[in-house]
């Protein structure tokens, strides 16, 4: 614990330097607070599309209620003219409704149609009584005498639309920001001690691997924690609720974020993976959170339970642990083969992406033990590949079903089968295999690992990741036994044909490809 507070104490001096004379992380965060604090006051503010269509009225034409159309009375001439002119986008004459050909004219005479539309469904139920046919209305009795309770107002469901949490959504966005931020700073941190050979004198120091990544993540952990506590504070949350939502987040950024300067030698490629890192974190968190309370996979997002805090509305465990779970176990799967990259040979080797990615599976692995090393492997990568499917479930399930079958179930298996397979590829090509015996043990206990570890993460998702039939593919919960047998038969084909049939390992991860999106075709077709 001492070697980490030193080696932490040491990054924050190199960050207080970086930032000498310079803009300051904490007015960044300062400046994000206030941004907080205004969307949080803003949230329930109606400003979007207000003024965007201009109408003129004139004679007994419908009063216009609605903040999207901004009206002027008018008469006959002078409205013509307004409307030829382009200062007027549509003109209501008493019944009468006159517009242009061209696009915004008519989008305006859409959106009159449809608000005139709503306004005279609700007149007729304000005028007409609730025992009418139309419009129909509902109203909520309980039958718990006990309760006492008077019943509901009555409502009209022709005029109800789904909520969309936007503003919600940008606040808890928020937290995101700051935490993007602090992870840059700390990968280039990192990337600068790695040219610079800085970290080779610390590997030479008597300190491990992994007190060396904890002391030099340490300090922005710390920051990124702050930085939650003070937004949740800014904008009124319960402080712990956003810390127990956002630190699993922030532990997940943060682990993607130090894998990129092993991966790379170079600021420029740093650089581009670490946007490219963002857009798609940002992507994967914000693009579900909008959809809460229209599906329950939105909780894949933990901002989803964000919008769910600053409603004021609970959630309970298994929709907390749904996100967050898989975040807290990649982070520490990230930890632990951080550690065993973090030598100067692997640092300093430059080579393409795929044979680095190869590198870093062989140096995970116990050569002593690679049966158990593909075992611990397979099970391992089960968060990731989960979360990988996870999205893969979200998008496929707003696409249109003959997308959705195909892209979804060819993806889930491509990644499953690329999990399952590379480590043993890796040792076949380095010749730590060779026999038939051996290739067909290790598929079977990657195979195991894989079921076993799948099998865990599910049973907390159970009740969400089941309401879809695509699900049964991507989360089969059969008997144990179909699954085990599927899964060591593709990885077997994939292995076979790599080290004996000497096809090149993409040939072999497409036919294995091949044959578990048959397999999951039948699922599905077995659901329906």
């Amino acid at each position: 614990m001492i070697q980490i507070r030193t080696i932490a104490w040491r990054e924050i001096s190199r960050l207080r330097q970086r930032f000498s004379g310079g803009v300051s992380p904490v007015a960044v965060l300062i400046l994000l607070a206030v941004l907080g604090a205004l969307a949080f006051a803003l949230r329930d503010v109606s400003a979007l599309g207000s003024g965007l269509y201009r109408v003129g009225v004139r004679g007994d034409a419908a009063e216009i209620r609605d903040s999207r159309f901004e009206t002027m009375r008018v008469d006959a001439a002078t409205g013509a003219q307004l409307l030829a002119t382009r200062a007027l986008d549509v003109v209501v004459d008493g019944g009468a409704v006159i517009a242009r050909d061209d696009a915004k004219s008519q989008y305006a005479v859409g959106a009159l149609k449809r608000y005139l539309e709503k306004q005279q469904v609700v007149e007729l139920a304000a005028t007409q009584e609730i025992t009418r046919a139309f419009p129909l209305r509902v109203q909520i009795h309980s039958i718990d005498a006990a309760l006492d309770t008077p019943p509901q107002e009555p409502f009209i469901p022709s005029l109800q639309a789904p909520p969309t949490p936007f503003a919600d959504v940008i606040v808890a966005f928020l937290y995101i920001m700051p935490l993007s931020f602090i992870s840059i700073f700390f990968t280039s941190s990192f990337m600068d001690e790695k040219i610079k050979r800085r970290l080779t004198l610390l590997l030479s120091a008597p300190v491990t691997p992994f007190q060396i990544i904890m002391g030099k993540m340490l300090p922005y952990i710390a920051f990124a924690t702050t930085a939650t506590a003070g937004l949740a504070l800014v904008t009124r949350a319960p402080i712990w609720l956003a810390l127990a939502i956002f630190v699993p987040t922030s532990l997940f950024i943060f682990a993607i974020y130090l894998m990129v300067p092993l991966l790379y030698r170079t600021f420029q490629d740093t650089t581009f993976i670490a946007m490219f890192v963002t857009t798609m974190t940002a992507v994967y968190l914000v693009f579900p959170a909008m959809f809460t309370d229209l599906s329950e996979l939105a909780y894949m997002s933990p901002l989803t339970l964000a919008v769910k805090m600053y409603r004021g509305e609970a959630f309970g465990w298994q929709e907390y642990l749904f996100p967050s779970l898989p975040m807290l176990l990649i982070f520490g799967i990230t930890l632990y083969v951080s550690s065993r990259l973090l030598h100067e040979e692997f640092l300093m080797t430059y080579q393409p992406l795929t044979y680095k990615l190869a590198d870093a599976l062989y140096w995970i692995m116990d050569l002593r033990r690679p049966a158990l090393s593909i075992f611990v492997m397979s099970f391992a990568a089960v968060p990731m590949v989960y979360l990988a499917q996870l999205i893969l479930l979200a998008i496929a399930t707003n696409l249109p079903l003959r997308f959705m079958l195909g892209a979804a179930l060819v993806a889930s298996a491509g990644v499953e089968e690329l999990v399952k397979t590379m480590g043993i590829a890796v040792l076949i090509s380095r010749r730590e295999v060779q026999s038939l015996r051996s290739v067909t043990l290790l598929a079977f206990l990657s195979a195991l690992g894989f079921l076993i570890g799948e099998k865990l993460l599910t049973f907390i998702s159970l009740g969400i990741v089941s309401q879809t039939f695509l699900s049964a593919a991507l989360f089969n919960t059969g008997f144990l036994f179909v699954p085990l047998a599927a899964h060591f038969c593709f990885t077997a084909v994939v292995c076979l044909l790599y080290t004996r049939a000497r096809i090149p390992y993409v040939a072999a991860l497409a036919g294995g490809i091949v044959l578990h999106t048959i397999y999951n075709v039948l699922i599905v077709r077995g659901s329906l």
